[in-house]
């Protein structure tokens, strides 16, 4: 077996038996053998050259790269989102749809990454298609920008080395501003109001949703509205509530 580094490939333990055997690679060409293996944490595939070669630059580098004269077995050691994501990764390489969601698209955009699945080889190729969404569907949207950094969390360098944290926190700064000055109108309403009503004016919908960040992820967040001008009434309630929240879960994680 070939793969990126041959001593840590040796200490893994035997692959699965090769999966997709009777699944779509069959049903695409149906009256073509599979004549790769691709094993990725221990998973194998059984896939065909052709798809994969004209997708991804990183596969033929690595056939080309091999010293057998026939590569049948390739080992991606270190693949974002491990093998169920690089099984998605392996649907858009056969033409098969599948929907892209904030909860996958992180891991979608890393793998296309990692395999080189570029403009070079194919219009609209994989990471074309994931930066398509996150422009189009995640960063015009609070919520959906949080959920996206959130997913951030149990990946590799790679997900930072694409900026990905960095463009959802910039969304979620911009987001909140332009929610701030949406709200500018309903919070002068708020001043003829009883006290209480004018506090709940003043603290933005948003604050709740910070809350499932990781400490780290939260921290760049709120110190990028701070810098950004955003109302320290709402940064205050988001702290609040961030706090909060995380101590209910760490007392009823102890109980």
């Amino acid at each position: 077996m070939v793969s990126e580094n041959s001593s840590l490939s040796s200490k893994r333990s035997p692959a699965t038996t090769p999966k997709f055997c009777n699944s779509f690679t069959t049903r695409i060409f149906a009256d073509v053998a599979g004549d790769i293996t691709i094993v990725v944490d221990g998973e194998s595939f059984l896939l065909h050259k052709f798809p994969l070669v004209t997708l991804s630059g990183k596969i033929p580098k690595m056939v080309a790269d091999a010293k057998v004269s026939t590569v049948s077995s390739l080992e991606l050691l270190n693949f974002s989102g491990g093998h169920q994501t690089f099984e998605l990764a392996m649907k858009f390489c056969y033409g098969m749809n599948f929907e892209i969601t904030t909860f996958n698209v992180t891991r979608l955009r890393c793998a296309a990454e990692y395999l080189e699945m570029t403009e070079e080889y194919k219009d609209q190729n994989s990471i074309s298609r994931t930066e398509s969404y996150l422009k189009d569907i995640v960063f015009q949207d609070l919520q959906k920008s949080v959920e996206v950094l959130s997913t951030c969390e149990m990946l590799p360098p790679l997900v930072e080395q694409i900026e990905i944290p960095r463009r959802c926190v910039e969304s979620i700064l911009m987001n909140a501003c332009k929610e701030q000055l949406a709200s500018g109108l309903s919070r002068l309403e708020c001043d003829g109001e009883s006290r209480e009503l004018k506090e709940d004016c003043v603290i933005a919908w948003w604050v709740e949703d910070l809350s499932v960040l990781r400490i780290d992820f939260f921290r760049r967040v709120i110190c990028a509205m701070g810098r950004m001008g955003v109302r320290s009434e709402s940064i205050m309630a988001s702290l609040m509530h961030y706090v909060n929240h995380h101590s209910r879960v760490l007392v009823k994680a102890s109980s």
